[in-house]
């Protein structure tokens, strides 16, 4: 019996990677599906066809449902944008993955008087005003299917990572690649600090950066958004000219603790999304050093074209260790009022964040211990003293993205 549930188990493990979970894209049109797929260049194996059969049968159905909505409001946006004022422009949560963005959002997001995007608005952008009616029936108890919970904290109310949003019309984020299209991340990696983009291609990612926020905004009630996602702490200066007036708040975490979660990250997103085999570890790797250092050294060398009342930064364990402390602070120094009884909400958050499920973390390889060495220059520049053997970070939160 032993035995027999040993081969079980290897054989479940085995085929993960090509089961047909809905995948994240699945509420996303059509015309965004396979704008995104061209990009695979044909290289897409046939143990991979069952995964991608079950996304394009899913995705034409959301293309009739969101069709009303793409007219109508598309059309709203267009005649009658909404204005965003300086007073009222987005707050950035910047960050590298898993730097502690998601619980830093979640605390802010405990705010009444701030709006952050939704799961379903964020993977449906084109149908979560009027297609709602029917989203809610078609997508929301597909929600938990997508395996997405296995790497950041999903549910209908729970804010989400606008990114996807900018993947789910069109592939303009690095989503794409990281999870979908993992030997095109080159390609998709581009959209991640913009610099390399095309003329036409950063037009695309303007107009439609400021289409789903302009979307949100009609939703919101006239709160103030808080945007999340990775990316933008590498598109600071980009940012600052689509929304002037944004605040940005920076959290950062041991580069040791932030470089071991992302090895883990990027293999789960690929595990249950990808449609091509992952790049091998040690390429895989070489990409999240090379990028998560590129994207805080973007970070820095924006960060003194901040007005000093537009910026705050964090460190992850201050954070955790005196969340409402550590939150009217960044308060203060953005500005902002902190509400009456948003004390009380943020401790609520604090502790359903402490009661996640932890990973344990293998001991770093000589070739990974030589990656972490390279982002020593980020420890220095955040207050970050190297970890000491005996306080080597060993766990992390499965439950995040960010």
């Amino acid at each position: 019996m032993k035995v027999l549930r040993e081969n079980i188990s290897l054989a479940a493990r085995w085929l993960v990677p090509y089961l047909p979970y809905p995948h994240f894209m699945c509420v996303a049109p059509l015309d965004a599906v396979l704008r995104v797929l061209r990009r695979a260049q044909g290289q897409i194996p046939p143990a991979y066809w069952p995964r991608l059969v079950l996304l394009l049968l899913l995705s034409a159905i959301n293309t009739v449902v969101s069709l009303p909505e793409r007219v109508v409001v598309g059309a709203w946006l267009w005649l009658r944008p909404p204005r965003i004022e300086p007073d009222n422009a987005p707050v950035f949560v910047l960050g590298y993955f898993r730097s502690g963005t998601t619980f830093l959002q979640n605390l802010l997001a405990a705010d009444p008087c701030l709006r952050s995007p939704s799961w379903p608005q964020v993977l449906a952008p084109q149908t979560f005003v009027l297609g709602w009616v029917v989203l809610r029936y078609l997508f929301v108890p597909l929600l938990p299917l997508t395996r997405l919970n296995a790497v950041v904290p999903v549910g209908a109310g729970l804010p989400a990572e606008d990114d996807f949003a900018l993947n789910n019309m069109g592939g303009m984020s690095v989503l794409a690649g990281r999870a979908l299209l993992p030997r095109r991340q080159a390609f998709f990696n581009r959209y991640h600090d913009l610099d390399a983009l095309s003329a036409d291609e950063f037009s695309r990612w303007r107009s439609h950066q400021l289409a789903f926020v302009r979307k949100l905004t009609l939703v919101a009630g006239g709160r103030r958004l808080v945007l999340k996602s990775p990316s933008h702490t590498a598109r600071v200066r980009y940012l600052r000219e689509l929304f002037p007036g944004a605040k940005f708040v920076h959290i950062s975490r041991s580069p040791e603790a932030v470089f071991r979660s992302n090895i883990l990250l990027a293999r789960e997103l690929q595990r249950a999304f990808a449609l091509q085999p992952p790049l091998p570890e040690d390429e895989q790797e070489e990409i999240i050093t090379r990028e998560y250092l590129a994207t805080e050294m973007h970070y820095l060398a924006d960060r003194d074209r901040i007005p000093a009342a537009d910026l705050a930064e964090v460190r992850l364990q201050d954070l955790t260790a005196d969340p409402v402390g550590e939150m009217k602070r960044i308060y203060r120094e953005l500005g902002l009022p902190f509400p009456p009884g948003c004390e009380e909400r943020m401790q609520q958050v604090a502790a359903a964040f402490v009661k996640q499920a932890r990973n344990r973390h293998p001991g770093l390889t000589e070739r990974q211990k030589a990656r972490v060495k390279r982002l020593e220059p980020l420890a220095v520049a955040f207050g970050h003293a190297p970890a000491q053997p005996s306080e080597r970070p060993d766990v992390d939160s499965q439950q995040r993205i960010g």
